[in-house]
């Protein structure tokens, strides 16, 4: 922290009083006086030189060293001094990313392996496990959410119906703990893309950045949409919505089970995003990555530093000083009245 003047060229303010004092002639403060007809004769006989009655009242010492000080903290404030802070940096969000995921049914299949920490000290190498679909990509998009710093982070479910669950925010913790409480069917058995991109317009509505990106993952085709999901992207495509899409399975997959990959991509060419397949956790872990590349976290650092005016701390005291002095002259001015009124 420093002081600084904000018009420091006030300061030759100072000099102001100096000049009146030697440029302008003192006031004359006229005296009682009696008025002599020969008053004239009474200065031949006495052989003096007549003056003025008037004289220059010289001020106490108290008066001269509080008008002084008054004025000096007054030209000060006229300067206006500043504390100035340490610098404090913010940050700008640089774009909406909401991520709508699958929670249908088939997302609880055991078929995608994930790394396990060693569990004892005698096991030294990581392990894997099979986990559902569901468990691994949660894990994976927790480490990616830690990588979107300056981003706001936005999470849509969808199975029967699609479901707003975290607005954007800057928190990522918290769009984090409310992922993990996920779970499969909360949203009902059914697959809905298409009205989890219509409810993803509907979210970036009151979004004020330029670039918007939807994150939409599923293991399933469209069955109960209201809304067709390449009429949805078209919308969205409308509104600035990039939909970068991510097939969970293989594409050799037959039967209910099977990922729509073909409207998957048409959804992604409408919106000028891309379709990724996501056949194992590597190859996610490995897309999440290609994404953050693709889309990657941008915010603008704006920094400042606070400044504290310090003219009410000075005002302040000069105002103190300034009654007591006076309340200290005018006390001793009626002491001395009523001493002499005594005295008479």
């Amino acid at each position: 922290m420093n002081i600084s003047l904000e018009y420091p060229w006030m300061l030759l303010l100072l000099i102001l009083p100096f000049i009146f004092f030697k440029v302008s002639p003192p006031y004359m403060q006229p005296a009682a006086s009696i008025y002599l007809p020969f008053f004239s004769r009474i200065v031949a006989a006495t052989g003096q030189a007549p003056t003025s009655g008037s004289q220059v009242r010289q001020r106490k010492r108290i008066q001269a060293l509080a008008l002084l000080l008054s004025w000096l903290l007054m030209t000060l404030c006229i300067a206006r001094p500043v504390l100035i802070g340490e610098p404090i940096v913010t940050k700008k969000t640089g774009r909406d990313m909401m991520i709508a995921v699958d929670l249908s049914q088939s997302m609880e299949q055991e078929d995608y392996l994930l790394p396990q920490a060693p569990q004892s000290k005698r096991e030294q190498q990581l392990t894997t496990s099979k986990v559902s679909r569901l468990v691994a990509l949660k894990s994976l998009l927790a480490t990616f959410s830690q990588q979107r710093e300056g981003d706001r982070l936005g999470l849509i479910v969808f199975g029967s119906g699609a479901y707003l669950q975290v607005p954007f925010t800057e928190d990522v913790r918290l769009w984090q703990s409310l992922l993990e409480q996920m779970d499969t069917q909360m949203a009902g058995p059914a697959t809905a893309i298409g009205d989890a991109i219509g409810l993803s317009i509907r979210a970036f509505e009151h979004s004020n950045t330029s670039q918007r990106i939807l994150l939409l993952v599923t293991d399933g085709s469209d069955t109960s949409s209201r809304l067709a999901p390449v009429d949805a992207a078209r919308v969205a495509a409308s509104e600035g919505i990039e939909i970068f899409t991510l097939g969970m399975g293989s594409i050799n997959t037959e039967g209910e089970d099977q990922v729509d990959f073909n409207t998957l991509n048409k959804i992604a060419l409408i919106t000028q995003g891309k379709a990724f397949e996501g056949e194992s956790s590597t190859a996610i872990a490995q897309i999440l990555a290609q994404i953050d590349t693709i889309a990657p976290a941008q915010y603008q650092q704006n920094s400042y530093q606070p400044r504290l005016d310090l003219y009410p701390w000075l005002l302040g005291p000069m105002l103190v000083i300034y009654v007591c002095v006076w309340l200290w002259l005018t006390i001793s001015a009626v002491a001395r009245v009523k001493r002499g009124a005594y005295v008479d």
